[in-house]
């Protein structure tokens, strides 16, 4: 019964088969082995001919200086001022923070383009800090505590 029913099944596999063909149909024209598709190339100049130049692999920064107001919660929220440098691609993206509130800079590195998102340490008060952007809210933690330090945009920092 067994041997029966699996040949049954190959009987009517192949009735409804029909001709096996090459592929071509009217919108699958005939299989001709395949090509190769154009790599675009081994330099890191990902961006094509329109995209412009390669931003790399997190997207580079944005060079700016900035002396704004800032809130310093890791600090009791002290108002207070901030000096904010992101240096340009070529030199790495480097950033520097100079709170009026800590005795040395919070240094780092920008990412992810125009947002110039922050990772480093602030060892003047003690923390490791990240933003997802510069200016921004940096949130710091140091073992088990974590504070926030506002950037302020410009102007006032609002609440």
């Amino acid at each position: 019964m067994r041997h029966l029913a699996a040949a049954l099944a190959l009987v009517s596999l192949c009735a409804c088969a029909g001709s096996y063909t090459n592929g071509a149909s009217d919108l699958n024209p005939p299989d001709s082995g395949g090509s190769s598709l154009v790599d675009g190339g081994s330099d890191g100049g990902d961006a094509g001919s329109d995209g412009g130049v390669d931003g790399g692999p997190d997207a580079g920064c944005v060079q700016r200086s900035l002396n704004v107001g800032a809130i310093d919660n890791c600090q009791s929220g002290a108002s207070t001022t901030a000096s904010v440098y992101v240096s340009d691609p070529a030199q790495g993206c480097s950033v520097s923070i100079s709170l009026g509130t800590a005795s040395t800079p919070c240094t780092g590195v920008a990412s992810h383009g125009t947002l110039d998102a922050f990772d480093g340490p602030c060892t003047g008060i003690g923390y490791t800090c990240t933003s997802p952007s510069l200016p921004g809210t940096l949130t710091c933690t140091n073992g088990f505590n974590t504070c926030t330090i506002r950037i302020c945009d410009a102007g006032v920092c609002g609440p």
